[in-house]
């Protein structure tokens, strides 16, 4: 018995000393002999390997052999998303280790993520592996940010960084480019010096890896970029839950996210935004029609207007829109917003609101407009009475009134699901994406809309927007009695909803105040315009 044992031991070794030998030449076969923390304990990768990890190994390895021996790659640029959970990290670490422990000439690898802790994720997937597969520690060392070969640690090593960091190694041309948790990215332009710089390595390849993100972002224009170009990308994404992830965590995550965040890390969707108040196809409807920024009045059209001034955040938003009152349309001709780009004498950054009250008068005389609405707060009645001295006609709608908000959040919601509201897509998304921020909850005078800041931004041009939506159903014939008088509009204390009022209700807004839990009096933000008291 004692040599059988024996034997079968030396048999195991001599597998493995082959296996080892074998993997320098071999990326594939380097990854199916490694063991891996798979989510059931310690496995070899080829008996738990999906076949969405298979393609895209195959697909890589090679370009990646490619580097390793100093030739230029075929393929170059590749696109890998996958929804939470689904093992990219832990798959690029691969790739990484492989690189660094069996190539035999000058090379590097530059990991960039949003911030430290993006960067780290890889790191520690890379130190994962090493510890469950000990004999590589032969070949890889780790040292703070640096993947380093252990036979040629000053040129051939790996270097993670954060974009959020100073320096940032933007003079390098990698071997190995990864962009990492690419929707978290806030220094764009970063990213793109790492892109110009891989453009200048020929011999080099690039691969982005990311969650889905938000519509009419610039990680949503490169990964368009991708899809488009075929012969220069090769894309993987998988858009479905991840084969490993905990049924009850993902009911647990359903309860606890908005559904649209829900299903952008779960299902792989790219969404307009984190609120929950229209799905997808709502946003989709509205910006079907495909008509572009007006620069001037259109023939059978009335011009409103609406300006918004955040509160903490400085941010602000002007939206123009066009009633067409015989053919019963709604249409968004202008949007414009403002971020704090101004730095004051105390070194804080603010809108400049002279640029925003002269682009109020400049659109007001080239649309004709007959109603500019706006919230007096933060600033907002000053620079209205400014415009009104001027010849505007302003017109107040307060966020401070019940009745004000739930006229503002039912015309918004009726125009939008009634597919009564036509918008075009401005160049930075900002519209759709403010759409995207919106939820809709149930107070004691009706329905209001809160706007939630996201990675995208705030939601300063939907509110404009929103604003001018209860005069602009009224112009077409809405079935809210709003009044106007001595430039103000309903301005009325707030008061409860009788039953018979929410019987009166919309549709669309009484299935969702059935369905929205008890106002919570306590809650923080600020309606509307995205900002945070």
């Amino acid at each position: 018995m004692e040599s059988e044992v024996n034997q079968y031991e030396y048999s195991r070794d001599q597998v493995q000393e082959l296996y080892e030998y074998k993997s320098q030449f071999d990326f594939l076969l380097f990854i199916r002999g490694i063991t891996i923390p798979s989510a059931t304990g310690p496995q070899l990768f080829r008996s738990c390997m999906k076949p969405f990890q298979r393609d895209f190994f195959e697909d890589v390895a090679p370009s990646l052999h490619a580097i390793q021996q100093g030739d230029v790659p075929k393929a170059r640029r590749f696109w890998l998303e996958r929804t939470k959970k689904a093992s990219k990290d832990a798959d690029l670490a691969l790739c990484i280790i492989w690189l660094v422990a069996f190539t035999e000439q000058p090379f590097l690898g530059q990991v960039c993520a949003c911030d430290r802790g993006q960067a780290s994720i890889i790191k520690s997937r890379i130190l994962d592996i090493l510890y469950y597969n000990p004999w590589l520690n032969k070949y890889v060392d780790v040292q703070q940010n640096k993947i380093l070969s252990t036979r040629y640690p000053k040129v051939v090593r790996t270097i993670i960084e954060a974009t959020d960091s100073a320096g940032g190694a933007h003079g390098e041309t990698p071997d190995l480019l990864i962009l990492n948790e690419l929707v978290h990215v806030v220094r764009w332009e970063t990213m793109e010096t790492h892109m110009n710089n891989a453009d200048g390595t020929p011999r080099g390849i690039v691969i982005v890896s990311t969650n889905a993100g938000f519509t009419g972002t610039k990680a949503y224009q490169w990964r368009q970029t991708a899809i488009d170009e075929k012969q220069r990308w090769k894309v993987h994404i998988w858009s479905d839950f991840s084969p490993w992830a905990n049924k009850e965590d993902i009911a647990d995550a359903k309860k606890r996210n908005s559904l649209s965040e829900y299903r952008r890390l779960w299902k792989g969707v790219w969404v307009s935004g984190k609120g929950d108040a229209l799905d997808e196809e709502d946003i989709d409807r509205c910006f079907r029609f495909g008509h572009e920024v007006l620069d001037g009045p259109e023939k059978g059209w009335i011009y409103l207007a609406a300006f918004d001034l955040g509160v903490s955040h400085d941010h602000a938003g002007i939206t123009i829109v066009g009633v067409n009152e015989q053919e019963q349309r709604v249409r968004v001709g202008y949007v414009q917003g403002f971020r704090p780009d101004t730095i004051t004498t105390e070194g804080n950054r603010e809108v400049d609101l002279s640029a925003v009250e002269q682009t109020c008068y400049l659109l007001w005389k080239t649309f004709k407009v007959i109603w500019f609405g706006y919230d007096p707060a933060a600033g907002g009645s000053f620079m209205a009475q400014r415009l009104g001295n001027r010849g505007v006609p302003v017109a107040k709608m307060s966020f401070g009134s019940g009745s004000n908000l739930n006229a503002m959040a039912e015309a918004f919601m009726k125009l939008v699901k009634t597919g009564s509201l036509e918008c075009y897509e401005d160049v930075e998304g900002r519209l759709r994406a403010d759409f995207g921020k919106f939820h809709i909850v149930r107070s004691p005078w009706g329905y209001k809309l809160k706007a939630v800041s996201d990675e995208t931004g705030h939601a300063d041009v939907g509110t404009a927007l929103v604003i001018a939506l209860p005069k602009a159903l009224e112009l077409i014939g809405g079935l809210f009695n709003v009044g106007i008088g001595d430039q103000e509009i309903g301005v009325l204390d707030d008061v409860e909803l009788t039953e018979e009022q929410v019987k009166a209700m919309p549709k669309e807004l009484r299935d969702l105040y059935d369905m929205e839990d008890d106002y919570n009096s306590t809650s923080t933000g600020r309606w509307l315009d995205g900002d945070e008291d």
